[in-house]
């Protein structure tokens, strides 16, 4: 369905608007840069969000790009972004969390009006942005201790119909790997909570570490494109991809102790339950934990910080289906 505006930000047809946005109810002001592309003719509306996680910098810069390769004289239907949603996180290079109240706003949705920092920006995203739209789409990559290997992640949340058109939009960004997964896999994602209000959503993942590789925007803002392409929202850029492997499950290690991490395998590696993935030392060198594959599959995820806290994620395996 057509829509012309994301809060107060709106547009004509045929016509490409930004500016900052305000969330309301939070001192010192919270504000979001946002782009409205609405295109001359009718089509969907597709929403994307980039800059939850603050030091993602890939798909701040992809979903940056993409407003302005939209021409709206050409295209069927409304864009709307918000390009980092973790603004007073940006010039701080904070990983994880929104620093005005410590918490991970993927972790917030469906959030609170009346609630803490993260919780007001989670409720008003899915009100003024979300709700209602006919996809929605949350750019990601690694942080800054993270390295990863592409994915995308689809929910199996509420009506079937949903899932399956989520699916579709995972298989047409053309990431190598893909993984259906239950709404309660990753508690408060705004993803699930789009899906729940009947959305096809997904999350989209490329790009590690805090850098702002240019091969990893191109292949994020292609990944965009196809899925407009797919929504009918512009003309296909090329062959459709190559199928993503779908994965069964991500099996999580993580530690229960504050250490210095070793891994031993990269992203991209396969492993074997049981065989040795690296180890854990204490601040002297001494070995303390000597680290096991949990599963058999590939290294889809790792933290490549030295430091590691008790309960920090350490690597995650994608298991393959079958």
């Amino acid at each position: 369905m057509a829509r012309d505006r994301l809060a107060d930000l709106t547009a004509a047809p045929g016509e490409r608007r930004h500016g900052w946005i305000t969330v309301p109810g939070i001192e010192p002001e919270w504000r979001v840069p946002a782009v409205v592309v609405r295109g001359r003719a009718d089509g969907p509306t597709l929403a994307v969000t980039s800059g939850m996680h603050a030091a993602e910098y890939v798909p701040i810069e992809a979903v940056t790009r993409l407003t302005r390769w939209v021409d709206p004289a050409t295209l069927r239907g409304t864009l709307l972004a918000v390009l980092c949603v973790n603004t007073p996180g940006f010039y701080e290079r904070a990983i994880y969390v929104n620093p005005r109240d410590g918490r991970n706003l993927n972790r917030e949705f469906p959030g609170d009006p009346q609630g803490s920092a993260s919780q007001r920006v989670a409720a008003f995203l899915l009100a003024e942005l979300i709700d209602g739209v006919d996809a929605y789409v949350d750019a990601h990559c690694g942080d800054l201790i993270e390295a990863l290997a592409p994915f995308t992640l689809w929910t199996r949340a509420g009506d079937p119909r949903v899932a399956e058109q989520s699916r579709a939009m995972s298989r047409a960004y053309g990431f190598e790997r893909s993984l259906g997964v239950e709404p309660d896999s990753v508690p408060g994602a705004a993803y699930a909570s789009a899906a729940l209000r009947g959305v096809p959503a997904i999350i989209a993942e490329i790009g590690q570490q805090g850098i702002c590789d240019e091969p990893s925007v191109a292949r994020h803002l292609r990944g965009l494109q196809n899925v407009m392409a797919h929504l009918g929202m512009v003309d296909a850029l090329g062959p459709a991809p190559a199928p993503p492997v779908p994965m069964d499950r991500m099996e999580w290690m993580r530690t229960d102790i504050s250490a210095t991490y070793h891994p031993t395998v990269a992203v991209g590696d396969r492993v074997e339950a049981g065989q040795p993935v690296g180890e854990l030392r204490d601040i002297f060198g001494e070995t303390v934990r000597e680290l096991a594959a949990c599963a058999s599959g590939d290294v889809v995820f790792l933290v490549t910080a030295l430091a590691v806290k008790a309960g920090d994620p350490l690597l995650g395996i994608g298991v393959p289906q079958g």
